[in-house]
Formats: C-alpha cells, structure tokens, sequence
C-alpha cells in the first residue's frame, strides 16, 4: 500500500468559507438512490444538493456510487468514464463553483492506465468550491463476501459471492487528510473500509478530523454490521437506499445515512429498509432527488477530546509497534 503524499498545497476558492481557524460549519449528508441512468442520477444530485445549501450548507457529502449503480457488472465497466471526461463529476464540479460549497461524492472512474484490466475504479472525489479537483480516493478493501443467498427449492442454505473485485479493481495507496478552508482535514474512505481500523488510525495519525465513508450497504450487512466506532474524529456516513433498478436487478441497499463527533453522539440519520413507511410518499422522493440532514461540525473539538481521551499518548507501541508505520509515500505528479 502507498501513501500518496501531496506535493502541492491546496488552494481552494474559499467562496462561503472563513479561512481562519474553522468553529460551526454546516455539512449536509446525503441519501441517493441511485440507478443505471447517470444523467438521471445527476439531476438527482443537483435537486438535494441545491436544496441543502440553500438550508445553510457549505458541504454536501454523497454516497458511494452516486453516477450509477447498475444492473449487471457489463453495464458497471460500460457505464464508466476517466475522471477527466466523466460527465457526473464535471457535472458536481460546475455545480460547486456555481453554489460556492464543498462536495464529496463516490463515482465510478476508469484509470487513465488500465494497463490490460478492464476493472473500473470505486472512487470517492471531493471538490472545492471552484470547482476544482481537490483529491481523489480509489476504495483500497473491496467487499468479497459469502452471504447467506435465496434459500434452495428444499430449503437448503445456498451462499451467495459478493464479488465486488470481480468488476473493481483496488485502489493501491492511501491518500494523507485533505485540508479544505473553512472545514478542516478530510480523510477519504469508502464503505466497506469501514470494517479495517488500520486506514482510519493512519489517516487520524496523519491528522484527519473528519472521516468520509460514503456507502452503499447491502440490507444483510447494513441491518446487522452498520455501525462506527468513536474514532475521535467527525464521522460523516451518506448512503444509498432501496431498490435501485427495479424489473432489471435486485440490488437493494439498506440506507441510514448517519453522522458522529468525535465522542462517538449521534448527529443525524436518515431512514433504513428496516423503517418501513408509505412506499409511494418514499419513492416521490427519491425518484426525483433524495433525503439529507444538516449537523454542525466545529474540528476544534477534535483537540477537545483527544485532551480528555488522550488516546494518542495512552497507545502502546513497544507492545504492538505503530500501525502503517512503514507505509512508502508515492508523490502526486
């Protein structure tokens, strides 16, 4: 694994944001569900993403897969465009630069270098408020699982193989805490790298004090295994939810969008397939945009809890060394 150092400082428009130190920002975390019509889903994106900053965002967190999930894994490579050209990612960024805020999404991405692999990357981008690129993260732990399946014709037990690196190909470094104006250093993950503490103590290590894990969690896994641990830092969760192509694919994902600060309080979700509620009423609302909740983050109280729970200092590394330690970094060209 790499540690992609940035050998360029970041210099956002800092449009909306104060550049001094950050106290209460406004961050919007958003629930898609998205389909296999990209343009559709970008509509979607702008409706929610307007409507949030108009509440008072600054930033506005989508989930995993917010271009496209698709009915079958063709249709995931066919769907897929290189970064430079790919019209959801042009699509946010002139959205951004137009609202003036921050946005984080997961998209689909086909390397510039695909070096005989026909895989496409699980990328989550965020993007300043000019519009600019401001970092970009492949999804490193990819979600090869067993579930149980649809039981047999005599009841039997059948597995089922998530296969996720069937049709994606790993990210291979770790991308260092993006400092964004105004909202404070932003590690990037994806999902099911939820499930490996290594990335999270490497990023906290490196000083992230918001941890993104935008998501799009089956309902056996979600039901079950959804949860974060209080990493001491701001932990912002945007997920799809439901049936995303019904007639062509039975892929359903659990949804409960959720935020934590850094002593582990809950500060907002949104619903779950384990909630229920009017089928009609929900569908009107994700057919032509999505759901989102507004919480306050402030970073100076990162400081605040790391002083009191002085973790850090408590660790015990002539026991069990230093996690990511010798971790190489590969500079940005």
């Amino acid at each position: 694994m790499l540690l992609r150092s940035l050998a360029r400082t970041l210099t956002p428009s800092v449009r909306g944001f104060s550049t001094s130190t950050p106290r209460m920002t406004k961050v919007a975390v958003v629930q898609l569900r998205s389909t296999n019509n990209v343009q559709d889903n970008l509509a979607r994106s702008d409706k929610v993403i307007r409507e949030a900053v108009a509440a008072g965002a600054k930033a506005c967190f989508l989930p995993e897969a917010s271009d496209y999930i698709a009915a079958t894994a063709d249709e995931t490579r066919n769907l897929a465009q290189p970064l430079s050209q790919h019209e959801y990612a042009l699509g946010l960024r002139k959205l951004a630069k137009e609202l003036g805020v921050v946005i984080a999404a997961g998209i689909h991405d086909l390397p510039e270098d695909p070096q005989g692999d026909d895989r496409v990357q699980n990328t989550q981008v965020l993007i300043g408020t000019d519009g600019e690129l401001l970092a970009d993260y492949n999804k490193l732990h990819l979600f090869d699982v067993v579930l149980p399946g649809t039981p047999g014709p005599n009841g039997e037990q059948r597995m089922k193989r998530t296969g996720e690196s069937d049709r994606i190909r790993p990210g291979q470094e770790v991308v260092p805490p993006i400092d964004v104006p105004g909202l404070g250093k932003v590690g990037l993950e994806i999902c099911y790298d939820l499930r490996f503490p290594e990335l999270h103590i490497i990023l906290t290590r490196l000083g992230a004090q918001i941890l993104t894990f935008p998501s799009a969690f089956t309902v056996k896994t979600g039901r079950d295994h959804w949860a974060t641990l209080c990493y001491q830092v701001y932990v912002l969760a945007a997920t799809q939810y439901g049936l995303h192509n019904p007639g062509k694919s039975g892929r359903t994902s659990w949804g409960e969008a959720l935020a934590f600060d850094p002593w582990g309080r809950q500060l907002g979700r949104l619903r779950s397939m384990g909630d229920g509620g009017d089928e009609a009423e929900i569908n009107a609302i994700y057919d032509t945009g999505g759901e989102y909740f507004i919480c306050d983050v402030d970073v100076n109280n990162v400081g605040e809890v790391k002083k009191q729970l002085p973790l850090a200092d408590q660790k015990r590394a002539d026991i069990y060394g230093v996690v990511g330690k010798e971790v190489p970094k590969k500079p940005i060209e």
